[in-house]
């Protein structure tokens, strides 16, 4: 995962924007089944999706160290990123509704936890772009609901999905056994995936502290109380992006992902907050001028802001005619809806 830009401290690794926008996850299975081919891909999304799933069951449950630091801000802990309703079914009671699926082992253990994602995110945003599976294709989300119950019941708890709305079924249904009960069934996906996925190392990092999440204060240039500009997530408002230029492969990869997305092209004006990062007049401000010009080829208009007194020089090399500058967000984001709008109009 380091590998493909997906190391613990990244900002995918740390942003629910997976969960909550379709278009973005979409680009992103495109991205990883043409890199990974479809298993890798498959185990990489697992991957992810357990470790968001650690991380804020552990911040639900009080558990991450983060959020108790001495100079962290003190917050109410959010509800999980996907909406997963669950069960714990008794199978001693009612041992006939799962005859299909468990056997005596499961039974001897007398409970499974079974569950589904009423959303279907993942299967409507894998076949918007990839097209109907022929398997259960929901990883990502198998993987979130494995790190969050296991998280939350302090079990060693794997979800396996049985039933997926990318395979026609009404919706996206799962299961959940402990690791020893899997084992004994020798279900061959589950298997798999407890041979590949160092689940105890994933636990780890979701508990250790974390330096730069929630340690910082709320910034004052909020819009309508929602944007925190301390948080480095990509934010879309209709034809308004804000794009934060965290590192400089970081972004490359954002703008390169976003580019394969057909919806792009609504996007009017993007804000690229440089967030008074250094920027050196060489690999930097090449960087961030292939950034400009990819938006550029969006038939967007940039906006930058952010500019610090170590990226100036870098800033003043750049060939762009029809760069625009704003000292703060608010003002780079006022302008952009302006320029939206103007340009709506034109249209």
């Amino acid at each position: 995962l380091t590998a493909l830009g997906f190391g613990p401290d990244t900002v995918l690794m740390n942003d629910p924007k997976l969960f909550l926008d379709g278009r973005f996850l979409a680009s992103l299975l495109v991205e990883l089944d043409d890199e990974l081919g479809a298993e890798r891909s498959s185990l990489a999304l697992f991957q992810i999706g357990l470790l968001h799933g650690m991380r804020d069951a552990a911040r639900v449950c009080g558990t991450d160290p983060s959020i108790w630091s001495e100079n962290s801000v003190q917050t109410t802990p959010e509800t999980t990123s996907l909406v997963m309703p669950w069960t714990v079914q008794n199978l001693n009671c009612d041992p006939a509704a799962h005859a299909d699926r468990i056997n005596d082992a499961d039974r001897d253990r007398g409970e499974v936890i079974e569950g589904s994602w009423p959303e279907r995110h993942e299967a409507v945003a894998r076949c918007s772009r990839l097209g109907p599976g022929e398997n259960p294709t929901c990883f990502l989300s198998a993987g979130y609901t494995s790190g969050w119950l296991s998280t939350a019941l302090n079990r060693p708890l794997i979800a396996r999905e049985h039933e997926c709305a990318a395979l026609g079924e009404d919706a996206c249904r799962f299961e959940v056994l402990e690791a020893e009960a899997w084992l004994e069934r020798n279900d061959p996906l589950v298997v798999w995936l407890m041979e590949n996925v160092p689940f105890e190392a994933f636990r780890k990092i979701a508990i250790s502290p974390r330096v730069d999440r929630q340690s910082k204060p709320p910034s004052s240039g909020n819009l309508d109380g929602e944007f925190d500009r301390s948080q480095a997530v990509v934010h879309i408002w209709g034809p308004v992006m804000v794009l934060p230029f965290t590192t400089l492969d970081e972004a490359l990869g954002t703008v390169d992902m976003l580019g394969r997305d057909p919806g792009i092209h609504e996007i009017r004006t993007v804000v690229v907050d440089l967030r008074e990062r250094p920027l050196d007049e060489g690999f930097g401000a090449a960087a961030l001028e292939q950034v400009l010009e990819t938006i550029e080829s969006w038939n967007a208009q940039s906006v930058v802001t952010g500019v610090g007194p170590e990226a100036e020089a870098a800033m003043a090399s750049l060939e762009s005619s029809h760069l625009i500058l704003r000292k703060d967000l608010s003002e780079a984001i006022a302008t952009a809806f302006q320029i939206a709008d103007a340009q709506r109009h034109l249209l």
